[in-house]
């Protein structure tokens, strides 16, 4: 009957807030600075990595002050343009997906995104950290009203036509142009109400009244349970529940990050225990539901002919955090014997890893953008900033998923063992 009902009720639901289009717009918009994320985390670690002799080698080979390139260059071109990139990509992903050409979407909200903002009198300039992690809920706000803004102008067709004679660059410039106007015009006088207003500007209303509660619930100790305990228990359904589950926080998980490095570069202890590599390099063992443990079992210790071969197969792809072949090989879908530990294993490990964390016995993580796909145990040591305490951390949560794993493991082994020999009927 509970099967019948997720099946009927809950993965329909399901099914339709993954295609929903302004959580896909804001994943892949943000998405779309993922790349420079990673490439400015790098040089992070590569230029404060924590091993004394590292540090004196690279000293005595290129003097002191080695490695001030990280922060005064290669961050601010990379990390530190998170926001500005949102405000384009996400308002371009949201105007692509009603069938319209989304760059000039994107564009228009680049220009609304800086119009909102304060710009520094005195130095006639932007200050640089208005790109960055504190303006990530402004640029998506900006980009998902001013695109919504810019479809239906252009749906309801109040637009500049020229002729088909017009090579389409141009003809899409004019296409954009009421758009534009009406957006910018909006915009400005917005920013002027808000001149008004105790908070200043947009931006600082967005971060007293909607950014700080948000973070504060959503990447709470309980938040994070419920939003995990619905992502495994989506895919044990056979959804996707890591882009469902985790589409409506990456937003607040990427600025905890953000303000976690911030406060790494300043010498500051570090705020936040919720930040990316806390799911994707802490949790998911192996990819979602702690699996490279169970591959582990199969490989070692399974007797049954099927789970070994499932072992073989899927050993490779575990190593990179892919756990698909186990997950619907195994099956752990639609099983509901082994959706127990799938979902309880993940909740527990978190449970360990957020305490330890909070109560600093293991060292927090220091805001850098670890590829999910990093082998385990490497990928612990570079999220703490090459500290040996991740690793340890890694360790236990490995063990302990294993120790979950294993009663079921061994009965569902032994259960195939005997089908295999004919001895009780195939299921």
């Amino acid at each position: 009957m509970l099967k019948s009902f997720f099946e009927d009720k809950f993965v329909p639901v399901a099914a339709k807030i993954a295609k929903q289009r302004h959580l896909l717009a804001m994943r892949d918009g943000l998405v779309l600075s993922l790349p420079l994320l990673i490439v400015g985390s790098l040089f992070i670690i590569i230029g404060e990595l924590p091993i004394q002799a590292y540090q004196d080698f690279m000293t005595s080979v290129l003097g002191e002050g080695w490695n001030e390139f990280v922060w005064n260059d290669i961050f601010p071109a990379t990390t530190g343009l998170i926001a500005l990139l949102a405000a384009f990509g996400i308002a371009k992903s949201l105007v692509d997906s009603y069938d319209i050409d989304g760059v000039p979407g994107g564009v228009i909200s680049v220009a609304l995104f800086f119009l909102l903002n304060t710009l520094d009198v005195e130095n006639n300039a932007w200050n640089a950290d208005l790109f960055g992690s504190v303006n990530v809920f402004t640029a998506i706000i900006v980009a998902l009203v001013s695109a919504e803004v810019y479809r239906l102008i252009v749906q309801k067709d109040l637009v500049i036509h020229l002729p088909a004679s017009v090579p389409p660059s141009i003809s899409r410039s004019f296409t954009a142009l009421i758009p534009a106007c009406v957006i910018i015009v909006g915009g400005f006088i917005v920013k002027f109400l808000f001149t008004l207003t105790p908070y200043g500007d947009f931006p600082g209303f967005v971060s007293g009244v909607l950014s700080a509660p948000l973070q504060a619930v959503g990447t709470s100790y309980p938040g994070m349970l419920i939003i995990l305990f619905f992502e495994q228990l989506l895919w044990s359904f056979g959804i996707h529940g890591s882009t469902i589950a985790w589409s409506f926080v990456d937003p607040i998980i990427q600025v905890n990050t953000l303000e976690n490095l911030a406060a790494f570069q300043a010498g500051e202890a570090i705020p936040h225990v919720i930040a990316q590599p806390f799911i994707d390099n802490f949790l998911q063992i192996g990819g979602s539901g702690a699996t490279l443990p169970l591959v582990v079992f199969l490989l070692l210790f399974a007797k049954s002919r099927q789970l070994k071969d499932i072992g073989r197969l899927s050993a490779a792809p575990a190593v990179f955090n892919i756990n698909e072949p186990v997950v619907f090989g195994l099956p752990i879908v639609m099983n509901p014997f082994l959706m127990i530990p799938f979902i309880l294993g993940p909740m527990i490990i978190m449970t360990i890893t957020y305490v330890t964390m909070y109560f600093n016995i293991f060292p927090r993580l220091i805001g850098v953008n670890i590829p999910w796909t990093t082998p385990y145990l490497i990928s612990g040591f570079l999220a703490t900033g090459g500290r040996i305490g991740g690793v340890i951390l890694q360790i236990i949560n490995f063990c302990v998923a294993f120790l979950i794993w294993f009663p079921f493991l061994k009965s569902w082994d032994k259960r195939l063992v005997l089908e295999e020999k004919g001895e009780v009927p195939a299921k």
